[in-house]
């Protein structure tokens, strides 16, 4: 099984979103599908929706290649990075309006993901937190 696989499927559950400068704080209810792609590639559909509004986003993870797209409408220049570490799927990517790095981690029955953010080149703050159950 490939580290991937433990990823795959249809996630729903609930987040923890911290205020920042971005955003206040709150919880959200979310769903992700996690899909194979081709190349071994991570197909990536989120969608959020929270009592201030929803985002949805889509995102391709290929290789040590990241990609991400949402309804905030900033089209990403270059890819970010993906990368194993300890068992997680660590994806950063970084624009003229800051860094962020999501991290995503299944057992396969439960995923995790964290999201954090800097402006400029100050330090990543948490902005999301999320626990999800096959559903």
């Amino acid at each position: 099984m490939s580290r991937l696989e433990k990823l795959h499927g249809r996630w729903t559950g609930e987040e923890e979103v911290f205020a920042t400068a971005w955003t206040p704080a709150g919880h959200a209810q979310a769903s992700l599908h996690l899909a194979p792609g081709p190349g071994d590639a991570l197909i990536i559909d989120y969608s959020e929706t929270r009592a201030d509004g929803a985002m949805a986003g889509h995102g391709v993870v290929l290789g040590d290649g990241w990609w991400w797209f949402d309804s905030y409408g900033f089209v990403p220049a270059s890819p970010g990075t993906a990368t194993w570490t300890d068992g997680e799927l660590v994806l950063e990517r970084s624009s003229e309006r800051g860094r962020n790095v999501m991290v995503l981690a299944s057992d396969g029955e439960v995923l995790t993901m964290r999201l954090a953010a800097a402006s400029g080149d100050g330090e990543l703050q948490p902005l999301v937190a999320g626990v999800y159950r096959r559903g």
